[in-house]
């Protein structure tokens, strides 16, 4: 591919291409890096490492279609708007309410915050603690895109240090043998065990896409998002090997496997650095998840108003610009289950599945963008031929089936179920809705 020279549509003033980075670096590197490299070391050993890099690169694949969007089109309600544009309304706002269940994992990651730093502070009440948590970003997201950027500049810088510590402590204690192929606990159950890591880990390795939510407030949108999404894969691809490597092969494999980051980091580190590090690795995941979270799921909510999929109150902004109902929705469907000691978790996994389904939807629309939007395609900031295009699509298509079919194998019956229900009534929903005439889309 060859880039323009320049994205003429650019506004002089938003988010530049290192904000932009730290938003999706913020949103891809939560509590998966934390809890997930255990899990695959079970499956695979001492590979782990490598079962991490090749999962980043799958990740990639399926975030391709998004960065190939993101390079021609500059939209307001980010993925929604573009389905809408390109496949009707009628898709737009299937798509639209199907994303929006992403919500529901904002609770999650705010319960799991909770976690850690009661692993810090005994004396803290983990869900209270969560509370809190949800409450100073929703506050932080009531200031303003500007305001929450700034904000995730410092999280995500934290993070990344704290990431990279371990890192460094660790390199200096790996077992003579690290690199050894030929080692039994290597590939420790085969080819099988390793494509089982594989599949595990790459659910930590897409949510990068998501940047391409604030392409409105992005000062060159064409060109500074699909450069985002490729720099934090270039980020999460050092990040999470390393971590993978370090996390793998310095105690024995049974002392690590299925077990979270921190038994080696307390293993490796005196205790001063080992609260740093839970501080700056896995509550600043966290920290930085949510808060961009909190953003980034209420944009196409906030659009929907705006077409009339929902009444139109719900999309009343602050001074700040920010859409302080649909926020103040979020965080009461974050924190009343906190409250309430409901199974998050259970809703969580509950509504996945639909997310992983509309990429379908979304790459489906991209198919049709040469075509649909001609202008839009002349003038792509990515140079390419159409077959070149249309290649790259069907990668993103195939690497987004394969993990929606490792999630049916790996689902209860019951969630499929609720994932069929919550399809059959957001498409009755919509045809409703489009059929009231109160639907009256801005296709910007």
């Amino acid at each position: 591919m060859e880039a323009a020279p320049k994205a003429p549509d650019a506004p002089k003033k938003g988010l530049g291409l290192y904000a932009l980075t730290m938003l999706a670096t913020g949103q891809v590197i939560g509590a998966g890096v934390v809890t997930l490299v255990g899990a695959s070391i079970a499956h695979t050993g001492r590979s782990a490492w490598l079962a991490y890099m090749s999962a980043v690169v799958l990740g990639f694949c399926i975030i391709l279609s998004y960065l190939i969007l993101s390079s021609m089109i500059r939209v307001k309600g980010g993925n929604y708007t573009f389905v809408a544009t390109l496949l009707g309304d009628r898709w737009g706002g299937l798509y639209g309410m199907a994303f929006t269940m992403n919500v529901f994992a904002c609770g999650m990651f705010a319960l799991s915050l909770g976690q850690y730093l009661n692993m810090i502070f005994p004396t803290l009440p983990i869900r209270t603690t969560a509370i809190v948590a949800v409450t100073f970003f929703y506050i932080f997201n009531m200031l303003g895109v500007t305001f929450m950027s700034k904000i995730q500049n410092i999280l995500g810088a934290m993070l990344i240090i704290g990431l990279l510590v371990f890192v460094a402590v660790g390199m200096g204690q790996l077992q003579p043998g690290t690199f050894d192929f030929s080692r039994p606990d290597f590939f420790l159950n085969g080819s099988s065990g390793f494509l089982a890591a594989v599949a595990l880990l790459v659910f930590s390795c897409y949510g990068h896409a998501f940047v391409v939510a604030f392409s409105k407030e992005a000062k060159h949108p064409r060109r500074d998002i699909p450069y985002a999404m490729m720099l934090t894969t270039g980020i999460i691809m050092v990040v999470y090997t390393l971590i993978a490597l370090v996390d793998s092969n310095i105690l024995p494999v049974p002392e690590v496997a299925g077990k979270p980051l921190t038994v080696v980091a307390k293993q490796i580190m005196p205790e001063p650095l080992y609260y740093a590090f839970v501080i700056g690795g896995p509550v600043m995941a966290l920290a930085t998840t949510l808060n961009s979270s909190l953003s980034v799921f209420a944009r196409p909510f906030h659009q929907m108003t705006r077409d009339g999929w929902f009444p139109t109150w719900l999309g009343r902004t602050n001074r700040f610009g920010a859409p302080f109902y649909i926020l103040t929705l979020m965080y009461l469907i974050a924190v009343i289950p906190i409250a309430l000691n409901l199974s998050i978790s259970v809703i969580t996994s509950n509504t996945v599945l639909i997310g992983r389904i509309s990429d379908l939807v979304a790459i489906a629309a991209v198919l049709t963008l040469p075509k649909r939007l001609p202008d839009a395609w002349e003038n792509r900031y990515f140079r390419m031929s159409k077959t070149t295009f249309y290649a790259l699509i069907m990668v993103s298509l195939a690497a987004t089936v394969f993990c929606i079919y490792i999630s049916l194998g790996n689902m209860p019956r019951s969630n499929i179920a609720v994932t069929v229900g919550l399809a059959l009534v957001f498409l009755v929903y919509s045809i409703y809705r489009q059929r009231s005439g109160k639907v009256k889309m801005e296709k910007s």
